[in-house]
């Protein structure tokens, strides 16, 4: 037996290079989870994803001290985050990479895997490096506790960062850590440490180490990573790096080898679930288990293809335990649900999608004083089910319209449940109190009243400067709004009250500045109907 010095970063330390035995039984004591480990069924269909596995490969294999060294993939659910992450980690070890995968589990929680993530990464490391080994063993055999602390930036620095200096000093070769759902962790103060680590200075991570991470882009998650210089953040949302053409190209590859078996449905069947997927895998995934299910009652598969596209409630079920654990995971028990409740009926009930910070402006002129709060506060821990939690500026949309049909239909989402009616109320009365507040005379500030729009030259950017977004919005639906709510007293006078006053004149000229004069058309229409029952 001989013995070798190698220097990790932490100092330098002895390592036996034939103690095979000595580090099992090292190795054998230190915390360990079973079945986080990648697994390649998960693995993407050949021919999908390829844009974005090889951007993350592409990113793999590049060397520089400037190399971002954290990537993290982050949308909504259901996009395929964690087919990539287990495409990515098999590909990257069977060409002979060292890597480790460590797959999170919300349905696992007793697990406590955020506090055993790095004893298992370190093993994986060990198992495929001999170096990496050498190093492990030696560190642990000097310290046991390093195994079982709860202190898991230490075992970051110790179990980890050491053993993969050691090894860069032999070989230049990437070290790939894959660390899928992070999400799913828990709550956010399980994820804390973890975030703590990647979220630390470039210099702490080895040049030649990588780290990928998926995620849906969680408020906590979000503000410790996007941003930071050494991560790179790409978002699944994000036409830019997966366009809705190749998405649905993607899940319909993903349907039909699903379903290819059965013989009662063709290509274009395919196509069209995979347009009504919209972009969610998930979907996809659970819509083929339906129309492939041996126990639907008899029914024939041709028969459960139409089922799930037409949306029908025999095929609804299959996203609802979906939804409610998220929704569980996310909304207190207490005054939260409430909240929820008022906030998402406000974005399912308006006309068109509206940004976080104009939905805000909007709530305050709300009739309850309790419910003149901001959005923001509310959705940015749902990011796994609506676009928009992150950007201000992003319009606020469901993630898919089954999450609407969940929300509205009282016997699926119980207690998370929409009154449409209620919310259709408060903005009736938000439009209108937006308009009260917001209109005033020659609101884009012309030179003269005698010229039409289009002799203006810069109209537009006056509109764009003038007119808000919640402005723009009353204006043109309010009257829908107002239509939708049963007549009341208080709306009653809220309505008379903008046609007693000048805000009726200036209203008609921001229609017209807008070119949706034919709206207005509409809209008086309408509201001499509804005020015709008030009488």
């Amino acid at each position: 037996m001989f013995t070798v010095s190698v220097r990790v970063g932490l100092g330098s330390f002895r390592t036996f290079v034939d103690c095979g035995i000595a580090e099992d039984l090292d190795f054998k004591d230190m915390d360990y989870v079973d079945d986080a480990g990648r697994d390649i069924s998960k693995c993407c269909l050949p021919g999908t994803r390829e844009h974005i596995i090889s951007e993350i490969q592409a990113w793999i294999d590049s060397t520089g001290e400037d190399v971002q060294r954290v990537f993290w993939l982050n949308g909504t659910a259901g996009k395929g985050k964690s087919a990539i992450a287990h495409t990515i980690a098999n590909r990257f070890i069977e060409r002979g990479g060292p890597g480790a995968f460590f797959c999170f589990d919300r349905k696992r929680k007793e697990d406590r895997r955020h506090e055993k993530i790095f004893t298992t990464i370190a093993r994986d490391l060990a198992d495929g490096d001999h170096i990496i080994r050498r190093a492990l063993a030696s560190v642990v055999h000097d310290d046991h506790e390093l195994g079982h602390t709860k202190d898991i930036m230490r075992q970051w620095r110790e179990l980890i960062l050491g053993p993969v200096r050691a090894a860069a000093e032999v070989v230049t070769a990437p070290v790939l850590i894959v660390i899928d759902a992070l999400d799913e962790s828990g709550d956010a103060s399980s994820r804390e440490q973890i975030l703590r680590v990647f979220s630390d200075k470039q210099k702490t991570i080895s040049p030649n180490l990588r780290v990928l991470i998926t995620s849906r882009p969680l408020d906590d998650i979000q503000e410790y990573l996007h941003g930071a210089s050494h991560v790179c953040s790409v978002s699944m949302d994000d036409t830019v790096h997966v366009s809705k053409e190749s998405s649905e190209r993607d899940i319909q590859c993903y349907i039909s080898t699903l379903l290819e078996d059965i013989k009662d449905l063709n290509d274009g069947d395919f196509h069209e679930l995979a347009v009504k997927s919209d972009g969610m895998f998930i979907w996809a995934r659970l819509a083929c288990r339906y129309i492939f299910g041996r126990n639907a009652m008899g029914q024939d598969t041709r028969k459960r293809f139409e089922t799930v596209l037409a949306g029908t409630e025999k095929g609804t079920w299959l996203l609802d335990e979906m939804f409610t654990s998220i929704l569980e995971d996310t909304i207190p028990k207490d005054e939260a649900i409430p909240k929820f409740r008022s906030v998402m009926g406000q974005i399912i009930a308006l006309l068109e999608p509206l940004p976080c910070t104009t939905l805000s402006t909007m709530r305050q002129h709300f009739p309850l004083a309790s419910d003149r709060y901001q959005v923001e506060e509310v959705i940015r821990p749902l990011g796994s089910l609506i676009i928009g939690t992150t950007d201000s500026q992003i319009p606020v949309r469901l993630l898919h319209t089954s999450f609407y049909d969940f929300l509205t239909d009282k016997t699926r989402s119980n207690a998370f449940f929409i009154d449409l009616s209620l919310s259709q109320r408060n903005l009736a009365f938000a439009s209108l109190g937006v308009l009260k507040y917001q209109l005033r005379f020659n609101i884009c500030s012309l030179e003269s009243s005698y010229l039409p729009n289009s002799a203006i030259p810069d109209l537009e950017e006056r509109v764009k400067e003038s007119v808000s977004a919640e402005l723009s919005h009353s204006c043109r639906f309010w009257g829908m709004y107002v239509g939708a709510t049963s007549v009341e007293r208080l709306l009653v006078e809220e309505v008379k009250a903008f046609f007693d006053h000048d805000r009726l004149l200036f209203w008609l000229e921001v229609v017209s500045l807008l070119n949706v004069i034919g709206d207005a058309v509409a809209i008086l229409s309408c509201m001499s109907d509804w005020l015709t029952v008030s009488c």
